[in-house]
């Protein structure tokens, strides 16, 4: 290939948006999601009657706590992976402490349910409505982010795109926590926790196609 050739195709070429750029389109392409997401949430569910009642309590607390943790940090792993050899950095530790977390409720409430009480508590009476409205209540955050971060310089899209659902997923799971009346953690430590594993391999599945440059 000729000099003047590799320049003419290089100059065609979108270059990949710089940092503070990406950032800002981040931004809109979550706000323009959570605006949707919001919508079909106040319109198909809406928030449980005695939220502010519950919220007091640190357990209940902690349902809605731990997915938007994970949410944002899963966010800000999903902008460092848009460009090319960035670490994950504190982020990628940070993560680690919510499952942890999770896992840690899950075996207490184990411990402190009764023996007869236990799986009516871990199946509760919602899982049919839990694991799709999480999964639903997330596509439109995901398709916001996957649409800003593409303009990045993502160089493992698959990766780049599970980022994005896991925050997408944890963002509308805490959303949904508001709605949701289980609140023992052997249901949403473990149901809530599938909803967003879902989410993350939507991000996954489209993460190849729509992130590739």
């Amino acid at each position: 290939m000729k000099t003047e050739d590799l320049i003419a195709q290089l100059a065609a070429d979108p270059a990949p948006a710089p940092a503070s750029t990406l950032e800002r389109r981040v931004m809109v392409g979550l706000a323009g999601g959570l605006l949707v997401t919001a919508a079909a949430f106040f319109w198909v569910l809406g928030p449980r009657p005695d939220l502010v009642q519950y919220l007091a309590q640190p357990v209940i607390l902690a349902k809605t706590v731990l997915p938007l943790v994970l949410g944002l940090l899963a966010l800000v792993l999903a902008l460092r992976a848009a460009r090319p050899a960035v670490a994950p950095g504190w982020a990628g530790r940070a993560i680690w402490a919510v499952p942890i977390a999770a896992a840690a409720l899950w075996l207490w409430a184990f411990a402190v349910t009764p023996p007869e009480a236990r799986m009516a508590g871990f199946l509760g009476h919602s899982i049919r409505v839990c694991l799709p409205a999480v999964v639903l209540l997330s596509l439109p955050i995901s398709a916001g982010l996957i649409t800003a971060l593409s303009k990045g310089a993502p160089t493992r899209p698959r990766l780049g795109g599970a980022l994005a659902g896991l925050a997408a997923g944890g963002i509308a799971c805490a959303i949904y926590s508001t709605f949701c009346v289980e609140d023992t953690p052997m249901f949403y430590a473990a149901w809530y926790s599938l909803g967003i594993c879902l989410a993350a391999g939507t991000g996954a599945l489209a993460g190849p196609r729509f992130l590739r440059w």
